[in-house]
């Protein structure tokens, strides 16, 4: 049986101005353009440290299929959960989808096919290896495009992360919905281009599965909001298991700081809302980082 049937079963800008003394204070004419343009460029100072954060976080952060633009989900996401004690499951199901939402996605309904996997273990290598093993062609469903490679296959099996993860995204049509890669087994597909440019490709990337595996014997002292929320991050964007965070003011910083992080940072929360409103077929990674770091420029301004 199918590794997704198996466990299917079981489971605001401020400013400040100076204000001159009144006996020497120019007329209103001439004060109003200075008052603007202190304004416009500590926007602009501002702006610009915002598109620097979002490079670095993608770069340093994301990892999206060779060659292939960050995916998100695009349509109504399945939560479920294996081998989690009942008490907690439907928590973390709940937790999950509330933070899917407020990214800006949607949850599917009960009954759903699942799409994120969240997977309970004491061992958490051996259960992977497990996944794997019972389900190839799920990880990797074509040898290109869909997920990072045989060699990142291989870490997500052997590594000793207390939480890993493996994401699987298919790049398709943005009219239609039609796959745009060919899978292992199937006809190849047919693509129709048009109204292409060098800003927007008629190709975006979906999510469309994703396994995480919790090892509970690495995470006794890791507060539970706060590594629901760790695992909706990995859920909602291709996080990269080997990135680094350093310095960075984000939940990835979780099990390296586990006493002060206890949910999303604001960062976190504007970086995913940002990801899931900006355009998605963007032709490369640089051109959507810009589009993204627009969005988080959007967000704070109207705070």
């Amino acid at each position: 049986m199918a590794f997704w049937a198996m466990l299917a079963l079981s489971a605001g800008l401020t400013t400040s101005q100076a204000q001159a003394p009144v006996q020497s204070q120019a007329p209103a004419s001439t004060a109003a353009p200075s008052q603007v343009e202190d304004v416009e460029v500590v926007a602009r100072m501002r702006a610009a440290q915002v598109r620097e954060r979002v490079d670095a976080f993608i770069e340093t952060n994301m990892a999206p299929a060779p060659g292939r633009p960050l995916a998100r989900w695009n349509k109504p996401v399945c939560v479920a959960t294996a081998y989690l004690s009942p008490q907690y499951a439907q928590a973390v199901i709940d937790r999950v989808a509330a933070r899917i939402i407020e990214a800006g996605g949607d949850v599917a309904g009960p009954g759903c096919k699942a799409d994120v996997m969240i997977v309970g273990s004491e061992n958490g290598a051996e259960t992977a290896q497990t996944l794997v093993k019972s389900d190839p062609r799920g990880f990797r469903p074509s040898r290109s495009a869909t997920d990072r490679g045989s060699v990142a296959l291989r870490r997500f099996q052997e590594g000793d992360a207390p939480v890993r993860w493996w994401h699987v995204s298919l790049p398709v049509n943005v009219d239609t919905g039609e796959l745009a890669v060919h899978l292992d087994g199937e006809e190849y597909p047919t693509n129709t281009v048009r109204d292409a440019s060098r800003l927007r490709t008629n190709v975006r990337d979906d999510l469309a599965r994703i396994v995480v595996v919790i090892d509970f014997s690495k995470t006794a002292n890791i507060r539970m909001s706060a590594l629901v929320d760790y695992v909706a991050f990995v859920a909602l964007a291709q996080v990269n298991p080997d990135g680094d965070t350093a310095g960075q003011d984000t939940i990835l910083n979780l099990f390296a700081d586990p006493q002060n992080i206890t949910e999303l940072s604001q960062w976190d929360r504007d970086y995913l809302a940002a990801l899931y409103k900006a355009v998605p077929n963007r032709p490369n990674v640089r051109q959507q980082a810009r589009g993204i770091a627009e969005e988080v420029i959007r967000q704070r301004n109207g705070r």
